[in-house]
Protein backbone atom coordinates (compact mmCIF):
# COMPACT_ATOMS: atom_id res chain seq x y z
CA UNK A 1 0.00 0.00 0.00
CA UNK A 2 1.34 3.48 -0.88
CA UNK A 3 2.25 5.74 2.07
CA UNK A 4 -0.48 8.26 1.23
CA UNK A 5 -3.09 5.48 1.05
CA UNK A 6 -2.12 4.31 4.56
CA UNK A 7 -2.38 7.90 5.82
CA UNK A 8 -5.77 8.53 4.18
CA UNK A 9 -7.33 5.26 5.34
CA UNK A 10 -6.27 5.94 8.92
CA UNK A 11 -7.29 9.63 8.78
CA UNK A 12 -10.85 8.72 7.80
CA UNK A 13 -11.21 7.05 11.22
CA UNK A 14 -10.86 10.49 12.84
CA UNK A 15 -14.12 11.62 11.23
CA UNK A 16 -16.98 10.67 13.51
CA UNK A 17 -20.51 10.69 12.16
CA UNK A 18 -21.72 13.59 10.09
CA UNK A 19 -19.18 16.16 11.21
CA UNK A 20 -18.23 19.37 9.47
CA UNK A 21 -14.65 18.87 8.32
CA UNK A 22 -12.28 21.36 6.70
CA UNK A 23 -9.69 19.79 4.41
CA UNK A 24 -6.53 21.29 3.04
CA UNK A 25 -4.87 20.54 -0.31
CA UNK A 26 -2.73 17.49 -1.00
CA UNK A 27 -3.19 14.31 1.03
CA UNK A 28 -6.27 15.70 2.86
CA UNK A 29 -8.13 15.98 -0.45
CA UNK A 30 -7.85 12.20 -0.80
CA UNK A 31 -9.83 11.82 2.44
CA UNK A 32 -12.89 13.12 0.60
CA UNK A 33 -13.33 9.96 -1.48
CA UNK A 34 -13.25 7.75 1.64
CA UNK A 35 -15.65 9.63 3.94
CA UNK A 36 -19.10 8.52 4.98
CA UNK A 37 -22.18 9.96 3.27
CA UNK A 38 -23.48 12.96 5.18
CA UNK A 39 -20.06 14.25 6.20
CA UNK A 40 -19.83 17.94 5.33
CA UNK A 41 -16.43 18.65 3.79
CA UNK A 42 -15.17 22.17 3.19
CA UNK A 43 -12.01 23.13 1.34
CA UNK A 44 -9.60 25.31 3.29
CA UNK A 45 -10.00 28.54 1.40
CA UNK A 46 -11.40 32.02 1.99
CA UNK A 47 -14.99 30.74 2.11
CA UNK A 48 -14.15 28.20 4.82
CA UNK A 49 -13.16 30.90 7.30
CA UNK A 50 -16.81 31.63 8.03
CA UNK A 51 -17.78 28.05 8.82
CA UNK A 52 -17.03 26.58 12.26
CA UNK A 53 -15.90 22.97 11.94
CA UNK A 54 -15.30 20.08 14.32
CA UNK A 55 -12.17 18.91 12.54
CA UNK A 56 -9.52 20.35 10.23
CA UNK A 57 -7.39 17.86 8.30
CA UNK A 58 -4.26 19.46 6.83
CA UNK A 59 -0.90 18.49 5.40
CA UNK A 60 2.17 20.00 7.03
CA UNK A 61 5.73 20.76 6.07
CA UNK A 62 6.57 20.59 9.79
CA UNK A 63 4.87 20.01 13.14
CA UNK A 64 6.58 20.84 16.42
CA UNK A 65 6.48 18.78 19.59
CA UNK A 66 4.12 21.40 21.06
CA UNK A 67 1.67 21.20 18.14
CA UNK A 68 2.86 24.22 16.14
CA UNK A 69 1.72 23.85 12.53
CA UNK A 70 3.68 24.81 9.40
CA UNK A 71 1.46 24.21 6.40
CA UNK A 72 2.68 22.38 3.31
CA UNK A 73 3.58 24.55 0.31
CA UNK A 74 0.50 25.55 -1.67
CA UNK A 75 -1.81 25.53 1.34
CA UNK A 76 -4.14 28.46 1.88
CA UNK A 77 -3.71 30.06 5.30
CA UNK A 78 -7.42 30.28 6.07
CA UNK A 79 -8.40 31.42 9.55
CA UNK A 80 -10.55 28.36 10.16
CA UNK A 81 -12.04 27.82 13.60
CA UNK A 82 -11.70 24.09 14.20
CA UNK A 83 -12.15 22.20 17.46
CA UNK A 84 -9.44 19.69 16.45
CA UNK A 85 -6.53 19.88 14.03
CA UNK A 86 -5.22 16.64 12.54
CA UNK A 87 -2.06 16.66 10.44
CA UNK A 88 -1.68 14.04 7.71
CA UNK A 89 1.85 13.86 6.37
CA UNK A 90 4.71 11.55 5.58
CA UNK A 91 7.17 10.94 8.40
CA UNK A 92 9.99 12.60 6.41
CA UNK A 93 10.30 14.96 3.45
CA UNK A 94 11.63 13.87 0.04
CA UNK A 95 15.21 14.42 1.27
CA UNK A 96 14.68 12.19 4.32
CA UNK A 97 14.46 15.06 6.82
CA UNK A 98 11.97 14.60 9.68
CA UNK A 99 8.76 16.62 9.48
CA UNK A 100 8.05 16.16 13.19
CA UNK A 101 10.51 18.43 14.96
CA UNK A 102 11.35 19.93 18.34
CA UNK A 103 10.89 23.48 17.03
CA UNK A 104 9.66 24.54 13.60
CA UNK A 105 12.18 26.17 11.27
CA UNK A 106 9.54 27.42 8.84
CA UNK A 107 6.71 29.94 9.21
CA UNK A 108 4.27 28.78 11.90
CA UNK A 109 0.74 29.10 10.57
CA UNK A 110 -0.93 28.30 13.87
CA UNK A 111 0.83 27.68 17.19
CA UNK A 112 -0.17 24.86 19.55
CA UNK A 113 -3.18 23.72 17.49
CA UNK A 114 -2.33 20.18 16.35
CA UNK A 115 -3.79 17.36 18.43
CA UNK A 116 -2.99 14.36 16.23
CA UNK A 117 -0.34 13.56 13.60
CA UNK A 118 -0.99 10.69 11.20
CA UNK A 119 1.89 9.40 9.09
CA UNK A 120 2.42 6.29 7.01
CA UNK A 121 4.24 4.78 10.01
CA UNK A 122 2.12 5.68 13.01
CA UNK A 123 -0.26 7.93 14.89
CA UNK A 124 1.18 10.48 17.30
CA UNK A 125 -0.80 12.48 19.84
CA UNK A 126 0.35 15.93 20.90
CA UNK A 127 -0.11 16.15 24.68
CA UNK A 128 0.85 18.53 27.47
CA UNK A 129 3.68 16.10 28.28
CA UNK A 130 4.91 15.98 24.67
CA UNK A 131 4.51 13.68 21.69
CA UNK A 132 3.13 10.20 22.34
CA UNK A 133 3.22 7.41 19.76
CA UNK A 134 -0.22 5.77 20.16
CA UNK A 135 -0.41 3.54 17.07
CA UNK A 136 2.19 1.90 14.87
CA UNK A 137 1.89 0.42 11.40
CA UNK A 138 2.47 -3.34 11.27
CA UNK A 139 6.05 -4.06 10.22
CA UNK A 140 7.41 -0.73 11.47
CA UNK A 141 9.46 -0.52 14.66
CA UNK A 142 9.26 2.16 17.33
CA UNK A 143 13.01 2.67 16.87
CA UNK A 144 12.46 3.46 13.18
CA UNK A 145 9.86 6.10 14.03
CA UNK A 146 12.04 7.60 16.75
CA UNK A 147 14.95 7.79 14.30
CA UNK A 148 12.76 9.69 11.82
CA UNK A 149 11.40 12.12 14.43
CA UNK A 150 13.50 15.16 15.38
CA UNK A 151 11.72 15.64 18.71
CA UNK A 152 11.29 13.78 21.95
CA UNK A 153 8.83 10.94 21.38
CA UNK A 154 7.25 8.86 24.13
CA UNK A 155 5.82 5.42 23.42
CA UNK A 156 2.33 4.84 24.86
CA UNK A 157 2.10 2.03 27.40
CA UNK A 158 -0.93 0.77 25.49
CA UNK A 159 0.44 1.27 21.95
CA UNK A 160 -1.75 -0.37 19.30
CA UNK A 161 -1.35 -1.44 15.70
CA UNK A 162 -2.76 1.01 13.16
CA UNK A 163 -6.10 -0.05 11.72
CA UNK A 164 -7.30 1.06 8.34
Amino acid sequence: MKPQDVIVRRAVREIIGKQRVAIGPGIPELVERETLPGTQLFRLDAAATRIPVKLAVVEASEVSQTGDLCLAPGSYEADVQAERWVVVTTQTDSSGNPKIVRKCRNHVFRPHCVSTIITEKGVIEVTAKGLVLKEIRPGVSTDEIKKETAASLHIADDIKLMEF
